[in-house]
């Protein structure tokens, strides 16, 4: 399955990229491919499916085809895989640019995102380097989640689990949000956010709470 999503990366890096580092495409693919759990979790929580790992793989190169969302999550997920193995691989920028060209989104790799990365729609999505997001996550276009001073390396935007941000919502500082979270449309955070609510407004205020998850 792997030599399905390398000739899917070999195009697209060609096109962008004359100059790309062809022979270290193959072997990223396959590692990839080899531990590929957290993209798989991923894919059901935008296609939701019963199949086992290998059977979700062998569809995903036509979900990244129909679904330039998922391609760029997929990207994400080679990029992490990569950087946790070698900060310094050279495909990582391209790679990174590449997300950005076809997709519109930007997700560092310096940042940890668990299992159930769900991206609605890529365009004008920025996601920083260096925060921690938990699983079950789903972002909207428009959505910023960074700094709130510039050149503030310490600073990390920390989020729980089953979260959602909606379209256009930013998010700033060295704050946390809980679990099960809802930030509305267009809304900004810029302090910590509690556990199991409805988050609104500018700056965001809670709004209503939401039942616990089960685990």
């Amino acid at each position: 399955m792997h030599i399905a999503i390398e000739q899917m990366l070999h195009f697209h890096l060609g096109r962008e990229f004359p100059e790309y580092p062809r022979e270290m495409v193959g072997p990223a693919c396959r590692e990839f491919t080899a531990d590929a759990s957290l993209f798989c979790a991923d894919l059901r929580a935008k296609f939701p499916s019963t199949g086992d790992d290998t059977t979700i793989l062998e569809d995903a190169p036509r979900l990244m085809q129909a679904d330039i969302a998922t391609f760029a999550v997929f990207l994400y997920r080679l990029e992490r895989q990569l950087f946790l193995a070698n900060p310094d691989n050279a495909l990582l920028p391209l790679l990174s640019s590449l997300m950005r060209i076809r997709s519109g989104a930007e997700m560092y790799y310096s940042t940890d995102i668990g299992p159930g990365l769900n991206v609605q729609h890529g365009v004008g999505i920025v996601i920083g380097p260096r925060n921690v997001i938990g699983r079950n996550f789903m972002i909207h276009q428009g959505v910023t989640i960074g700094q709130q001073r510039a050149w503030s390396p310490n600073e990390k935007v920390v989020i729980g689990n089953d979260v959602i941000l909606f379209a256009g919502s930013k998010v700033f500082g060295n704050i946390a949000i809980g679990d099960n979270v809802w930030v509305g449309a267009n809304a900004v955070v810029v302090q910590s956010l509690d556990s199991n609510g409805v988050y609104a407004g500018i700056p965001a205020r809670r709004i209503r709470d939401l039942p616990p998850k089960r685990v």
